[in-house]
């Protein structure tokens, strides 16, 4: 995941994602423009989506850092080759009931 700068609204998601040295503000996921700051994203979409009533200043949206940067990232990757004994990822989990099976309940009775 990259770095981005994220608004939701009644017209879309608005984002402005970094990539690479430049920025590109998105509405949902199609690519409005590049652009040389997030500042200049920002007045780009501003200008193209008055409707929306997007934020005027970048430290009004929510800011996503890059994957690398969380700790919780690093930690989901280093122990990605990890496998947990007697659990297959692949497999759906199953739920077990918490009644045991041989002893009767007690508010049912077999004969109606």
């Amino acid at each position: 995941m990259v770095s981005q700068y994220v608004f939701p609204s009644s017209r879309g998601l608005f984002r402005i994602v970094k990539h690479g040295h430049r920025w590109r503000s998105l509405v949902e996921a199609k690519e409005v423009a590049r652009h040389d700051s997030a500042e200049a994203a920002l007045d780009a979409l501003l200008e193209a989506w008055p409707q929306a009533r997007l934020p005027q200043t970048l430290s009004q949206w929510r800011y996503v850092a890059e994957a690398a940067y969380l700790p919780h990232a690093r930690l989901a990757r280093a122990t990605n080759g990890i496998r947990v004994s007697g659990m297959d990822p692949s497999q759906p989990r199953v739920r077990r009931a918490r009644r045991v099976w041989n002893r009767p309940n007690r508010d049912v009775t077999d004969h109606g």
